[in-house]
């Protein structure tokens, strides 16, 4: 029996953070039968895992490279491959999903620390008593015009810069929650993979809220993979090296990053399991 999991990610008082699936898999399955399962658990994302132990060294490589992980590094017990699904095709990179793997990582397989293997690089969760803590790349900015753009924007900005994303700072937070998205605009933005806005909040805090209509996700609830783009801004912004951070959505998200070198970012939350479902 393969069974599907529901968690809640970035969850905290204020904040009934955002859904994910997560399935655990013993091998993989084809990219359409995994669609097939992310649209019948119709979360904004599941994540698919696999165990990489290794205990069957061929087998394991070619389950890496069946799908593009590189599998020059020796795997250890903890471990695993993951994709990630939205209900329209693959991701690149979802935080909230990885952190939702690990806490079903810890729960069903007792690892407290997983190493995740994907096709852009590692990524390791780890549980510290209630909160989970993912290390995530840190972007650096480059720095344009807004004019440069074919985005409409209401508010002012303060400065625009883009990563994989395309980012607009704005002067408060009410600027942020009053946004008015056009998502026919912000579906075409290529090359960059999602829009957001953010600004200052408390002293120690930022705030944002994410689009990402191109693939499926006109709003997300909390997104972990936009702080790749917002923490190194912010750390040099603000002169810190530790932020809290909120996602003032209709459902919210809490967040905390914290400086890791130059070329990572901690992101850590709390994570509640929703429900189970029996998939076949």
């Amino acid at each position: 029996m393969i069974k599907g999991f529901i968690y809640d990610v970035f969850c905290g008082e204020n904040a009934s953070g955002n859904p994910c699936g997560v399935v655990m898999l013993d091998s993989w399955l084809d990219d359409t039968a995994l669609l097939q399962i992310a649209t019948r658990l119709a979360q904004p994302v599941t994540a698919f895992v696999i165990a990489d132990h290794f205990d069957a060294v061929n087998g394991s490589v070619k389950a890496m490279e069946d799908v593009g992980i590189n599998s020059e590094a020796e795997a250890d017990s903890g471990a695993y491959l993951i994709r990630w699904f939205s209900q329209t095709g693959e991701i690149n990179l979802c935080g909230h999903g990885s952190l939702g793997a690990g806490a079903a990582i810890a729960e069903h397989w007792g690892d407290n620390l997983a190493q995740l293997r994907c096709k852009y690089g590692n990524l390791t969760v780890a549980r510290f008593d209630q909160r989970y803590q993912i290390e995530l790349p840190a972007w650096q900015a480059q720095y344009v015009e807004l004019a440069e753009l074919s985005v409409n924007l209401d508010a002012s900005p303060q400065e625009v810069f883009t990563t994989r994303d395309l980012v607009v700072v704005v002067n408060s937070e009410e600027d942020v929650v009053n946004f008015v998205p056009d998502y026919s605009s912000l579906a075409d933005i290529d090359p960059y993979h999602a829009f957001i806005v953010t600004a200052q909040g408390a002293p120690d805090e930022y705030v944002l809220r994410y689009f990402a209509p191109k693939i499926g996700i006109p709003e997300d609830i909390a997104t972990g993979s936009a702080h790749c783009s917002l923490a190194p801004y912010w750390f040099d912004r603000l002169k810190a090296d530790t932020l809290n951070v909120r996602q003032v959505s209709s459902g919210g998200g809490a967040f905390r990053v914290k400086k890791s070198g130059s070329e990572s970012v901690l992101l850590s939350s709390f994570v509640k399991k929703r429900a189970e479902i029996d998939l076949f």
